[in-house]
């Protein structure tokens, strides 16, 4: 028995208060795991991707489980399974129905990956080098990435959403706009709107400018922390950056462009979270999307 169980719990208080290392676990120990789910990677040309999938308990429904991808795999993929699996037996009360959840990650132990700065951001003029690889990344996701989840798993793929967040929710935002119901719900969460100088609040006039036709059947979330625009408890140069780069009030406007077409736009939904700044954010915009998806 390991050091730290004979301590007890004051004990091992005792230990971590005096800066003491902890032993390491014993071999009768094993590492936690979360029922239903697995992984997998996929070879690309720009490297592998890790794939982390859950599949609920029970016969899938008729015509297969709907399908929630969520992008930074490896930050979300824990914290959105164990909201499901909360949430999902009751369903009628929560909201939350059962689904297929596949996290895109990368092969690191680390929550984010330095490539997401490639596969999530669009070819916009004037990017940064080292950027500009969304639309490769879409055609990974929706061709290679799919399939490889089709196979393994019963999901149908014309109830599929897509979550992002930060660049992930700048992603998110493209795909709706360059390639309308490639999903059929969409969540951008903190969208990072500021990217290359604010160049996706074009591409979203001229989207709202020449509506396709089927976009009623389309949902969008756009999601933003109340902290993400104004924190006074931020460092000044912190909050310099926080207003210039305008994360709610660029978000309420997009919100606003494709709220004007009326019937002829998406089903709309905006969520404040108030008191939440860009990183606190992340666990009930996950929540959230878990609702919208379903």
């Amino acid at each position: 028995m390991s050091a730290l169980r004979t301590t007890g719990r004051r004990g091992a208080l005792a230990l971590l208060a005096a800066g003491a290392a902890l032993p390491a676990f014993a071999a009768d120990e094993p590492p936690v795991t979360l029922p239903g789910t697995r992984q997998w990677d996929i070879a690309g040309p720009d490297g592998p991707r890790r794939i982390f999938a859950y599949r609920p308990e029970g016969d899938a429904p008729a015509g297969g489980f709907p399908v929630l991808y969520l992008l930074d795999g490896n930050a979300v993929f824990f914290t959105a399974v164990e909201a499901l699996r909360i949430q999902q037996r009751r369903a009628a009360a929560t909201g939350v129905h059962p689904m297929v959840l596949v996290a895109v990650g990368y092969p690191t132990a680390q929550p984010f990956d330095g490539r997401r700065a490639r596969d999530y951001t669009p070819a916009f003029p004037g990017a940064p080098a080292g950027s500009g690889g969304a639309d490769a990344f879409l055609d990974a996701l929706l061709g290679g990435i799919a399939a490889s989840v089709a196979e393994r798993m019963p999901v149908n793929l014309a109830r599929n959403a897509l979550f992002g967040h930060s660049y992930g929710g700048l992603f998110a935002l493209h795909a709706f706009l360059a390639r309308p119901g490639a999903f059929r719900r969409t969540i951008a969460a903190s969208p990072s709107l500021w990217f290359a100088e604010g160049a996706m609040m074009e591409q979203v006039r001229r989207f709202a400018a020449n509506p396709p036709p089927h976009l009623p059947e389309l949902g969008l979330l756009l999601t933003v922390g109340g902290l993400e625009e104004e924190d006074a408890a931020m460092p000044a140069a912190r909050q310099a950056t926080l207003r210039e780069r305008r994360m709610v009030s660029r978000a309420r406007e997009v919100g606003a462009i494709l709220s004007a077409l009326g019937p002829r736009g998406p089903e709309l939904c905006f969520q404040l979270f108030e008191g939440e700044n860009h990183g606190s954010v992340l666990p009930g915009a996950v929540n959230r999307a878990l609702r919208f998806a379903g």
